[in-house]
């Protein structure tokens, strides 16, 4: 009976700690999972701020920020949720006033590559298994929102991903900064020199 009832309380322990991940209706990888909730639960632990993850294949035609303003209203006062959906390709954030000064929600969501940290993620084309650029967006919203809330109050994040996710992002613009000058150059070489050219 007594190894029942401490089976039951490690089940009961281990619901309590992996609860920042809502829902995960694509099966992202473990690694994604245990990154998340560090995270959360150190920020949490240091601010009283509960930062949550909702990933669903599809809305069912249900506003995406309709259903996140749904699950906020369900958890404590002081939260913030990332929201994402495979289908729609929607990304969202919502939170309530008092969280939302402490980041900055549309520098998070721009599609632009020098600014957003989730949108330029997804917008890449790979050709392996599409849950490793979800996770990868995902994990860089979440740890750009959390960091910047840690900031905000002057807090020092030890999970914080800091220079990597700093890495990923730089790299992803140097690729696209290398194409857009790669055609700007492209173009003003048909339009100018290879006018010269053919006129000599």
């Amino acid at each position: 009976m007594r190894i029942f009832t401490i089976f039951l309380f490690l089940i009961f322990q281990s619901n309590l700690s992996a609860n920042f991940i809502l829902k995960d209706e694509l099966g992202i990888h473990q690694e994604f999972h245990n990154q998340v909730e560090t995270i959360g639960k150190e920020l949490f632990e240091k601010s009283g701020i509960s930062a949550y993850i909702l990933i669903l294949k599809t809305t069912n035609e249900v506003s995406l920020s309709e259903i996140g303003k749904e699950e906020l209203a369900k958890l404590p006062k002081k939260s913030v949720l990332l929201t994402f959906t495979e289908f729609e390709k929607k990304v969202d954030i919502v939170a309530s006033q008092e969280i939302l000064a402490l980041f900055d929600k549309e520098q998070i969501l721009s599609p632009l590559p020098w600014s957003g940290t989730i949108l330029p993620i997804l917008g890449e084309k790979i050709k392996q298994d599409p849950r490793h650029k979800y996770s990868v967006a995902l994990f860089n919203g979440y740890a750009d929102i959390t960091e910047q809330i840690a900031n905000s109050l002057n807090i020092k994040l030890d999970n914080a991903v800091g220079n990597a996710n700093k890495y990923v992002l730089n790299t992803i613009r140097a690729i696209f900064y290398g194409i857009i000058i790669f055609a700007l150059g492209y173009i003003v070489y048909r339009k100018y020199f290879k006018k010269e050219t053919q006129s000599e």
